[in-house]
């Protein structure tokens, strides 16, 4: 399960409450996130904001999912950003994919901002952030798009993920 948003859509919270629902039943999950990766791949992150690196990250993202997948038997959930069209469509190759995308308005993700980095742009301490100043590719035809609401919270819209897994495996003897 890939789940991609901009910075403070949810994908870290939505990905950690459906982690700890489902663990509880199935043995076989594992959670990935973003901002953990790039801390335990050292990958850094001067170099991880130019817009080719973010391609290159991504796709590194792609290949440990599938290592985790087709070698170890596990269901992956993976929150990143990673919203470039090569990442998209490397991850559609991977079989019984479901990718969610969380599209938050701006101005809701600048409200939000849980590490501070709407505000770094604004005051010009930082630059080259997804959605403000580099462009970024919205997912072709997500498994969930989830457009936001006021009352759609992160366990709502957990909720709703699940259902989709499950409606969408009842064959897995995994996941059913």
């Amino acid at each position: 399960m890939w789940i991609t948003g901009l910075s403070g859509s949810g994908k870290t919270t939505i990905s950690k409450i459906i982690y700890n629902k489902l663990k509880k039943k199935y043995s076989n999950i594992i959670l990935l996130d973003g901002d953990i990766l790039r801390n335990k791949l050292n990958i850094k992150k001067s170099d991880h904001f130019l817009s080719n690196s973010r391609t290159k990250v991504g796709l590194m993202y792609v290949n440990l999912c599938k290592k985790y997948i087709d070698d170890k038997k596990k269901f992956v959930i993976i929150a990143t950003m990673s919203l470039k069209s090569k990442v998209h469509n490397e991850y559609k190759k991977i079989k019984n994919n479901h990718d969610i995308f969380l599209d938050v308005p701006m101005k809701e993700l600048k409200k939000r901002d849980p590490k501070g980095l709407y505000k770094k742009f604004k005051n010009k301490e930082i630059s080259n952030m997804v959605g403000l100043d580099i462009q970024f590719d919205k997912p072709n035809n997500p498994s969930l798009y989830l457009k936001w609401k006021k009352n759609l919270s992160a366990f709502k819209i957990s909720k709703k993920i699940i259902k989709l897994i499950r409606h969408e495996n009842t064959k897995s003897k995994n996941f059913s």
